[in-house]
């Protein structure tokens, strides 16, 4: 006989509550089942109290069969197409539960979705929910297409499969969960990035869709005239809306790593192994010939670079770096390994309920923005013929290994001010002394690439190399110019290039500043601050004047009133461009 909700162990449900069939024509309602609702009513029939369930306080509504219960205030019935469910459904914004957790598919509509997010609840969408099985399919395919071919290589016995699979459940289980933690945290980043986000979402969006690729009326994504409203108000994309384009980010930058040279970098091939669980890494021979081989790569990098830098970041850097896809993949991939950010970024996942969400948030924000920073400055080493994620990792990892740990040491006054600073702000946070000093020089190795070329070329220590690059950038006030353009507030896509363009230009003219100093010094010179300023002193020597003329410009041009703007930070850029020219 058919088993049914009757079969249920009555002494399993709490005090009050009961199992009650769909058909019946009303239900006493217990006192428990009344508070637990928050309604008055004795009686209710069905329909009734399960709109009542709907409508309840609670801390989760989770939904895990069957049917679209929640729609937006401006949908009908009509529209959501699930007549069984119309006398129950309730509307997003009078959803009283503070998470929704969807388990089914389709337990709300996205416009319903997005009007309980508007309304101050937690919600993802159905497809996040829901990964976690697609996720599990597309491992237990590729694991079987690989045992597959160990099989047929002789490399496994034929009797061994079974036992070899079962023996890899907790593992790929475990693989599949970090996937959609990771996934899940990708969202709250970019929600956390608020509406200064919007300009370039919208690109993002109009980009895809000059493309053919996104219909946003289809995916309930706001048109222009609404992201219009919406930056007026101040609002931003809600969570249902980021997943979407979240989605749209990893496929689209999937199909152009497919595209690319990128996973054909022999770097990757240890990203295929960390792919499978660890028992499969003794048939990486096969492993290396699998006939996904690109496909698995070019899914874990569109997935680890969405998660970690955002949904419109790929594009966004493209276009400001000038790259292609293939340097934009070995830039990213380089950045995380020469500051070793991986390691951070799991020191903060540490502090999984250690510390506030909202501080947990914080640092990885920091960990986001040094590692977009990086993967621009060197995007364009990536493009140059032949570069390979190991050639950037051999030249610059021994760098930062130096650099960081160095600290404040190499750093100028106002540099290491801002240092202070921002340990400060770590440990309020709650990261112990330790992660806040280390965080807090994140920042200052933007330069590590540049310090390193320059201490190869002189062919002196990077620490001494760093403490003259830091030097003239205080001599030159280089420092804190690039500290006020980064400051400047920039919504707009094309006033972001243009700080990008500017901060570039000041550390390109700090670079070669510095290289010419170097020229003319021994190497002792970075031994100290004062021996790095006596350097530079001797280096301006009869144009002295000339230079004092030009720093004194930089010095008006701040004090003139009403803070650094664009227009003031670039001439000072160009004030300090003939710096180079006139004492060259």
């Amino acid at each position: 006989p058919r088993s049914s909700w009757q079969d249920y162990d009555k002494s399993k449900i709490s005090k009050g509550g009961g199992v009650f069939p769909r058909s019946a024509k009303s239900i006493e309602l217990s006192p428990e089942i009344k508070a637990a609702l928050d309604i008055q009513e004795d009686v209710l029939d069905p329909a009734a109290l399960m709109k009542a369930i709907l409508l309840a306080p609670a801390e989760l509504l989770y939904f895990g069969g069957i049917g679209t219960y929640v729609k937006a205030p401006n949908e009908t019935d009509a529209q959501v197409g699930d007549k069984a469910n119309d006398a129950i459904r309730i509307d997003g914004g009078d959803v009283r539960a503070k998470v929704i957790g969807e388990g089914a598919n389709l337990g709300l509509t996205q416009a319903g979705r997005i009007a309980f997010a508007m309304s101050g609840g937690r919600i993802n969408t159905d497809a996040i929910d829901n990964s976690a099985g697609v996720d599990s399919s597309d491992h237990e395919v590729n694991i079987k297409i690989l045992t597959g071919a160990a099989i047929a290589s002789g490399a496994l016995k034929s009797a061994d499969r079974n036992a070899l699979l079962a023996s890899m459940t907790e593992e790929v289980g475990l693989k599949v969960l970090v996937h959609n933690y990771d996934q899940t945290l990708a969202l709250s980043l970019q929600q956390a990035e608020g509406p200064g986000a919007l300009d370039s979402q919208q690109r993002f969006m109009q980009w895809l869709g000059g493309k053919g690729k996104l219909d946003r009326k289809v995916e309930g994504l706001p048109d222009d005239v609404k992201l219009a409203e919406m930056k007026t108000a101040g609002q931003a994309l809600t969570r249902p809306e980021l997943a979407v384009l979240t989605a749209y980010s990893k496929l689209e930058l999937f199909d152009d790593i497919v595209g690319s040279t990128a996973p054909d970098d022999a770097f990757f091939k240890r990203t295929l192994v960390r792919y499978f669980p660890a028992p499969l890494a003794k048939y990486e021979a096969d492993m290396q010939r699998h006939r996904l081989r690109r496909e698995i790569v070019s899914t874990v990098l569109a997935n680890e670079i969405v998660n970690m830098c955002g949904a419109t970041f790929p594009e966004r850097l493209r276009l400001s770096a000038e790259c292609d896809t293939g340097a934009m993949v070995i830039a990213f991939e380089a950045a995380r390994r020469i500051f070793r950010l991986d390691e951070t970024w799991n020191a903060v996942s540490a502090l999984d309920g250690k510390i506030p969400a909202e501080a947990q948030i914080a640092l990885y924000q920091e960990i986001s923005t040094v590692l977009r920073r990086q993967t621009s400055w060197l995007a364009r080493r990536a493009m140059q013929p032949g570069v390979t994620v190991n050639d950037l990792i051999s030249a610059y990892r021994p760098v930062a290994d130096v650099l960081r740990p160095a600290g404040a040491s190499v750093l100028s006054r106002f540099e290491q001010a801002q240092l202070e600073d921002r340990i400060q702000a770590f440990t309020t946070l709650g990261a112990s002394l330790e992660m806040a000093r280390d965080f807090a020089m994140l920042r200052p190795l933007v330069a590590t690439a540049d310090i390193g070329d320059l201490a190869r070329a002189a062919g002196w220590p990077e620490t001494a190399m760093a403490m003259l690059y830091h030097q003239v950038g205080a001599t030159f006030d280089f420092d804190r110019l690039r500290a006020a353009a980064g400051a400047l507030p920039s919504t707009d896509h094309y006033d972001r290039l243009a700080v990008r363009r500017l901060i570039e230009d000041l550390m390109t003219e700090q670079r070669a500043l510095t290289s010419a100093v170097a020229k003319t010094s021994s190497v002792e010179v970075g031994a100290s601050e004062e021996a790095a300023e006596q350097a530079i002193d001797a280096w301006i020597g009869p144009k002295l004047a000339t230079v004092e003329g030009l720093r004194g410009s930089v010095d008006e041009i701040e004090a003139s009133g009403s803070g650094w703007t664009f227009a003031k930070l670039s001439i000072a850029s160009g004030k300090l461009r003939a710096v180079d020219l006139n004492t060259g």
